[in-house]
């Protein structure tokens, strides 16, 4: 509502009020003159305006209009000079309200200031001089607004969105920071304050005018305040790395909409709400699309290098992505929110969403993540094709999944994906550790004696071999701690006995050079070599539980049966039985087998 017809408002329903009695009794005029003239010539900016000011200005006024019916010439004269007393009247108390008005700050100043700007207000208008007065109240309460926007660090000038167009990202990022600052105390308290200094203020009119008066303030500024996230979510060029800021600036707005909901509540078609849930929207378009954009970028093809990682070590966009993950995880609920399609309506709107939940894992954001890990993870599967060696492939699988288990058991992804997810990638490692083993060391065993007359052409055989994988595996790295002490072991298995019952029958041989525990020795070498600085184990007792059996470090005595179906090193079946004894008084007694079948598939009995 303009300015103008606010203003016509607020006098029209003022003069039918006032003009009632039309019986006007001239001592009464000249004594109303005579305070009139003396409030003026005795005009003090420091000193309250008196009541009978105020009542001889609407008795003028009234006068005035009584005059104005009148069609006398001397009628006439009278209407000139009362309405010339009124003007003057009306200049003064024009200033008496400017002063009043800056010298409060909101609806909790004291009562007595309020109450006087409150009876300024009600003669202004009331005599017909509503524009003027509502002009200076406008003007004053905007100014003091956007005062206390300045000082939290919001400017309205450069957030308008020609300006945000011309920022760097850096610079834009701190006007983010600023707004998310700024936006709640705007709408919990500068705004909410000035609503209530409103009301009291023109308390006396009805509520529509009441509405109009403060959004005439507010809405203007309220809109631009909330246009902000909506440029950002437009003009701010879509990256990973800007996703957070998109989302703190979802959760900031998202957290104050029920106050814009109460704050503008009477003004059902109000431009601030509508405002407010069109950036939103935007906000939730913009987090979508980036989210999308990311799970492009991981499966585009790009000039590839030679190998996916050396040595089959972690890829950067591994590490890059749990850790990102990991992060978004923070904005679990309003990821929900997004995933859901929810369009925010301050009438009618679902806050159980964004509240905490016992379900995440069943939750749209459980399944955004999920959808990420799984193409990153058919990322790793395409990547581990640039590797020439199907052993170093599965150990660069095992690397990097293992990696994954890892950040997701030690972070708020574990809640978010559930433990379906933690157990099904776990299966997964385990076929790459199958894979590595049968692909990488089968050859090793298959070159063993197995008949007495091939003792010394076989030996040769084997040592060579096992010199060959030794060097070449040199350089290979395996990540996690207890990971690598898991391949050691199971190495070890495949190697160690079947050698230890060759060698104790033909160990007088001359051709012999290598004894068990040197065999032993140089795996534990290699396997101590294949770390990659930063181990993510958390002990081997822990993996090995995790792979659903344990493994003693003392006291240990192993048996190993190998079944081998052709002299080429490829096996169909590989069976390792290990059995473990502890000091009974302390650990007690566990057995085991641990089995590994041609297929890709792990059986524990």
């Amino acid at each position: 509502m303009s300015t103008t017809t606010l203003s016509s408002t607020l006098s029209s329903s003022a003069s039918v009020r006032l003009n009632r009695n039309t019986s006007y009794q001239s001592t009464r005029v000249a004594d109303s003159i005579t305070s009139v003239h003396s409030f003026i010539s005795r005009w003090d900016p420091q000193t309250s305006v008196s009541s009978s000011f105020l009542r001889a200005t609407t008795h003028l006024h009234s006068y005035l209009l009584h005059v104005a019916r009148s069609a006398s010439r001397s009628a006439h004269h009278e209407l000139v000079r009362t309405n010339f007393i009124l003007q003057s009247a009306m200049s003064r108390l024009d200033q008496e309200l400017k002063n009043h008005l800056m010298s409060i700050t909101d609806a909790h100043s004291t009562p007595e200031a309020i109450s006087t700007i409150r009876s300024i207000v009600e003669t202004m208008i009331s005599t017909g001089y509503g524009e003027e007065c509502l002009s200076t109240y406008q003007s004053i309460r905007r100014s003091a607004i956007t005062s206390q926007l300045t000082e939290l660090g919001f400017d309205l000038y450069t957030y308008l969105p020609k300006n945000l167009r011309k920022l760097k990202w850096d610079k834009l990022e701190i006007m983010i920071k600023s707004w998310i600052d700024a936006a709640p105390v705007a709408f919990r308290s500068i705004f909410s304050d000035e609503r209530q200094l409103s009301d009291r203020i023109f308390g006396s009119s009805p509520e529509s005018v009441r509405n109009a008066v403060f959004e005439s303030i507010v809405g203007n500024t309220a809109t631009k305040l909330l246009s902000f996230p909506e440029s950002v979510a437009i003009h701010v060029k879509r990256s990973p790395e800007k996703l957070f800021r998109l989302l703190d600036v979802y959760d900031a707005l998202s957290e104050v909409l029920p106050d814009i909901k109460s704050v503008f509540e009477s003004l059902p078609a109000s431009e601030v709400q509508q405002k407010a849930i069109s950036s939103l929207t935007k906000l939730s378009d913009a987090v979508q699309g980036t989210l999308s954009d990311m799970e492009k970028e991981i499966l585009k093809n790009r000039v590839k290098p030679r190998v996916a990682a050396p040595g089959g070590a972690l890829l950067p966009l591994t590490r890059y992505m749990m850790n990102y993950l990991i992060s978004l995880s923070d904005y679990v609920h309003s990821l929900n929110a997004i995933e859901s399609n929810m369009t925010p309506d301050p009438t009618k709107y679902n806050f159980s969403l964004l509240g905490p939940s016992n379900n995440l894992h069943d939750s749209p954001a459980s399944i955004r993540i999920a959808r990420l890990l799984l193409v990153l993870t058919q990322k790793l599967e395409s990547k581990a094709e640039s590797y020439g060696d199907n052993s170093l492939s599965y150990l660069f699988l095992t690397n990097n999944v293992n990696y994954m288990i890892n950040k997701v058991e030690t972070s708020r992804l574990n809640n978010i994906l559930g433990e379906e997810w933690v157990v099904a990638h776990m299966s997964k490692v385990r076929r790459y550790v199958e894979g590595h083993l049968r692909s990488g060391w089968a050859s090793v065993y298959a070159a063993l004696p197995v008949k007495e007359k091939e003792a010394v052409e076989r030996i040769q055989r084997f040592e060579a071999i096992f010199q060959k994988v030794l060097k070449e595996r040199d350089g290979w790295v395996v990540v996690d701690a207890a990971m690598r002490e898991e391949i050691r072991l199971l190495v070890e298995a495949m190697v160690v006995p079947p050698y230890s019952s060759w060698y104790r029958a033909y160990q007088g041989n001359a051709t012999v050079r290598f004894s068990p525990h040197d065999v032993a020795k140089q795996i534990e070498i290699l396997y101590e070599g294949l770390n990659s600085g930063s181990s993510s184990g958390s002990g081997s007792a822990k993996l090995l539980r995790r792979f659903g059996h344990y493994l003693g470090r003392k006291g240990t005595h192993s048996s190993v049966r190998y079944q081998i179906e052709n002299k080429e090193a490829q096996s169909s079946k590989l069976s390792v039985q290990y059995q473990t004894r502890y000091d009974a008084e302390h650990h007690g007694e566990l057995s085991f087998r641990y089995q590994i079948k041609r297929g890709n598939s792990v059986q524990y009995i």
